[in-house]
């Protein structure tokens, strides 16, 4: 599953860049299961523990973003983010 570099940043960095329905569907994807919402935070547990290498590029990739931005405001990043949009995630299930 491809996703935009902002959508992904809603579990990259875990502030809400988008809706919560496509948190889900993110995370059901890289899950295989169809979550409940008392189940998200255990699921990105799961995300953080095995970091996968999407995971693993995001969280660079953002690091480098906060790095040129200079901040770590979220406006000042998501606006950093759309006008300079990073490379897709390829999420893979975990």
């Amino acid at each position: 599953m491809e996703v935009s570099f902002e959508k992904a940043f809603s579990l990259i960095d875990g502030r809400l860049s988008t809706g919560m329905d496509d948190v889900y569907e993110m995370l059901n994807f890289v899950s295989g299961e169809s979550l409940m919402t008392h189940q998200l935070p255990h699921a990105m547990e799961k995300v953080r523990s095995v970091n996968p290498k999407w995971f693993s590029d995001g969280v660079n990739t953002l690091s480098a973003i906060k790095e040129k931005v200079g901040t770590n405001d979220f406006k000042a990043l998501i606006a950093y983010i759309k006008e300079n949009p990073p490379e897709n995630i390829v999420l893979s299930k975990i």
